[in-house]
């Protein structure tokens, strides 16, 4: 059968990974279409005094096996670092962390409800499979194994943090799913003397090119062609119209539909949008954290990383480097187009609010991303692969990952999955599923 002439809208790591899948099994021409001036989408980096830096926060989870298996696969998987993290919540004016006994024992929650919130975490550690809660709400988890003190103290304010949504809204699985990766509670892995997130996307960039697949960057998808029941090519903002046999859309699903809205295969997904500050500061802070929730819900941003707790050398020498987070419900929220110096003094308050010092920053950089994370309602579908629509239609991207943590790895299974889909429709197929998951981390070596 002949192979079909590619084009993959999005440059996201996705976007790589399907791209990947199909030129290892010889498929060609490929063409990635990228926004933006190099791949890598949310998880590319700015540079700032000859140093590279995230957009936004970035770890390795010792779990995320797709994303060890790509470090190794580009040869980095042997520089990763990884350390013990410190987690602070804010309660009651105090910055508390839960995995150290006196601090837990401080947390405004009842005797009982410490021990069943004890019970909720080892169950959820213990389980791998949440299919029977993909119907039932965050609350109902929550509420069977922790009680509704438990809810009310912890949970209520993280979904609201995250999804601008109560725990009834939210989807069990997702939540079942995030406490099962013990995100704040198991070491957290880096690159010393580097931004590892750079160091990804650049070599992923030099594989995908190695592997003779075409990449333009600098262009933005502008209009979807069709002729009847197919796709038959795409234009761009310079006015180039892009013709294909084959497509992948890795766009957040409201920039698809914008441009398609015949298209309803994905049309029911919506997004969190997310305002993010990073800086540098020559101050010290105390106490020392790496993730800093501030769950009081009355702050302008929902959560402050020190970036520099981490990876000590991701700045220049002397320098903390600190990540101000805000999520919203959406990107019509008020607060996504505040200016620039009305958001960083938001910011301020909160840094002088819970830890005590004024913030004297050396510089700034604000990244706004309208489609950030898909919500992962109660009643969450991974939408088909295929579109219903179009045949030769596929989607790739982290609202096909549910209930997984939505991370730099699950975005690279998603590519990968779809990658091998588009390959068993054509009666080939690929073992890099089978190779990732027999993938073993062999070594931790510890910061």
């Amino acid at each position: 059968m002949p192979r079909p002439k590619t084009v993959i809208l999005g440059g996201g790591l996705s976007g790589i990974a399907v791209a990947q899948v199909l030129a290892e099994a010889g498929w060609s021409p490929i063409t990635i279409i990228e926004r933006g001036v190099k791949l890598g989408g949310l998880a590319g980096s700015f540079q700032q005094g000859g140093k590279f830096y995230p957009l936004g926060y970035h770890h390795i989870l010792h779990r995320d096996r797709t994303l060890l298996f790509f470090l190794d696969l580009i040869g980095a998987l042997p520089a990763v670092r990884w350390k013990a993290i410190r987690m602070l919540f804010e309660a009651d004016g105090a910055l508390l962390d839960l995995s150290n006994p006196i601090d837990f024992l401080r947390f405004p929650m009842s005797p009982l409800d410490k021990l069943r919130f004890a019970r909720l975490m080892i169950r959820a550690f213990t389980k791998r499979d949440w299919a029977e809660w993909h119907d039932r709400s965050a609350a109902e988890l929550v509420d069977h194994w922790g009680g509704p003190g438990v809810r009310t103290a912890i949970f209520e304010p993280l979904t609201r943090l995250k999804f601008d949504l109560p725990c009834s809204d939210v989807s069990a699985a997702w939540m079942g799913a995030r406490l099962h990766f013990r995100e704040g509670s198991a070491p957290l892995g880096f690159i010393p003397e580097s931004n590892w997130t750079t160091v990804l996307c650049d070599r992923l960039t030099e594989l995908t090119s190695d592997a003779k697949v075409e990449i333009l960057t600098d262009s933005s998808v502008q209009k979807i062609h069709t002729e009847g029941e197919r796709i038959c090519a795409v234009e761009l903002a310079d006015g180039r119209t892009i013709p294909g046999d084959l497509f992948v859309s890795t766009l957040p699903t409201e920039a698809y539909c914008r441009m398609l809205p015949t298209d309803g295969t994905v049309s029911n997904i919506r997004y969190t949008a997310l305002v993010s500050a990073i800086c540098a500061t020559p101050q010290r802070i105390d106490p020392d954290f790496y993730w800093l929730n501030l769950t009081s819900l009355d702050h302008s941003a929902c959560a402050i990383f020190q970036l520099s707790s981490l990876n000590a050398s991701i700045g220049a020498p002397g320098e903390t480097c600190i990540n101000f987070v805000t999520h919203l419900g959406s990107r019509d929220d008020a607060f996504f187009t505040r200016p620039d110096d009305a958001l960083m003094e938001g910011y301020a308050r909160d840094f002088e609010t819970v830890v005590g010092c004024a913030l004297e920053p050396s510089w700034v950089r604000i990244a706004r991303v309208p489609m950030y994370s898909p919500i992962f309602h109660r009643g969450y579908r991974n939408p088909p692969v295929q579109s219903a629509t179009f045949s030769n239609m596929y989607f790739a991207g982290n609202y096909r990952t549910f209930p997984s943590v939505a991370s730099t790895g699950t975005a690279l299974h998603s590519g990968l999955e779809t990658g091998c889909e588009i390959l068993r429709r054509y009666s080939q197929r690929s073992d890099i599923l089978e190779r990732v998951a027999s993938f073993r981390l062999k070594r931790m070596p510890r910061e």
